[in-house]
């Protein structure tokens, strides 16, 4: 963390791999203060801290969070469905949501980042893009210049997606896929590891391959 700045408290919802990794970046990122976490009674750790941050309690503590000037979070949940989920609930908590960006991102001025949203090191977004809400965007990932990446969008490490393209809300693309320009991708759609997507695709289809194939839709 900056020393001698003062930080924004905040929490983080998740106590697993995606969280820790969040962790990692806010600190480097040194934006904010993390209060500690929260998470659903069922994914309950045994342990009391995570990366030496305290597990605060489940949503019954919002409130409690509130009271002591803490309103802003940031949901590190990977599965985009509950991702979605949990972002709705802090919202109606009157939480706001945060960005965390690893420093080395690349994020073009006039390129749209929205509340939420989680990009790793070395990823490029370009020129006039706009990514949405609690969007995931992991490590050496480029969106091309005037593309538009829905809400809950999960990129994987090394995803690489041309100018012009349309992503879905909730689509989740593997390891290495790639994506041509002006390609139109709708809603909830799976991506295979390394796949290569030359034409447009329909809402909830699952695309392997090169040139990509849709397998079935879901």
């Amino acid at each position: 963390m900056k020393s001698g700045i003062n930080l924004d408290n905040i929490i983080i919802f998740g106590t697993g791999g995606h969280a820790k990794t969040v962790i990692g970046v806010l600190e480097c990122e040194g934006k904010w203060r993390l209060s500690g976490l929260v998470v659903d009674d069922c994914n309950l750790p045994d342990e009391k801290r995570v990366l030496g941050y305290e597990i605060l309690g489940n949503r019954s503590a919002f409130s409690i969070l509130q009271g002591r000037g803490i309103v802003k979070g940031f949901v590190a949940v990977g599965d985009n469905i509950v991702r979605a989920e949990i972002a709705v609930s802090m919202r109606k908590s009157g939480f706001s949501l945060v960005s965390i960006m690893h420093p080395s991102a690349c994020v073009m001025k006039d390129a749209i980042v929205g509340e939420g949203t989680f990009i790793h090191a070395f990823s490029i977004i370009g020129a006039e893009c706009s990514v949405g809400f609690n969007a995931i965007i992991q490590p050496q990932t480029s969106v091309g210049h005037e593309s538009f990446i829905g809400d809950y969008v999960q990129f994987s490490p090394g995803v690489h997606i041309g100018g012009k393209v349309r992503i879905g809300d909730g689509s989740f693309f593997g390891p290495g896929a790639v994506v041509f320009p002006s390609v139109t991708i709708g809603q909830n759609v799976s991506v295979g590891a390394n796949t290569v997507v030359n034409k447009d695709v329909p809402d909830n289809a699952v695309i392997v391959g090169n040139p990509g194939r849709m397998v079935k839709l879901k």
